[in-house]
């Protein structure tokens, strides 16, 4: 009786690598890749992780969406200062808060 562990496991296993398929194909098709484009594109992923909060699903996305609000008007002012604004966004919330935004609350 119950719910089979392993089941809902598999689906969810299933549902965010074809979550993540389908990103990956529309990152493919905006963007080209070379061998050294990963850490460029992971840095981003690693500041939205810690300005949300580390282990929190809902942090995250309003840190990518800091990010991209951040970079959004550092381009609108100069264009150099696009992804320099992304970066002084994450510092300046990593100091004020330096447990991110929506911080994991241990008990």
């Amino acid at each position: 009786m119950g719910l089979n562990k392993r089941h809902v496991f598999g689906l969810a296993m299933a549902l965010a690598l074809a979550v993540t398929a389908v990103a990956g194909i529309l990152l493919g098709i905006r963007t080209s890749f070379d061998p050294s484009a990963g850490g460029g594109r992971l840095i981003f992923g690693f500041e939205a992780v810690i300005i949300g909060g580390l282990g929190n699903l809902w942090g995250t996305l309003v840190g990518g969406v800091i990010l991209g609000v951040a970079q959004t008007v550092g381009a609108t002012i100069n264009p150099g200062w696009q992804l320099l604004a992304g970066h002084i966004a994450f510092l300046v919330i990593l100091a004020v808060r330096p447990n991110g935004l929506f911080p994991r609350i241990s008990a």
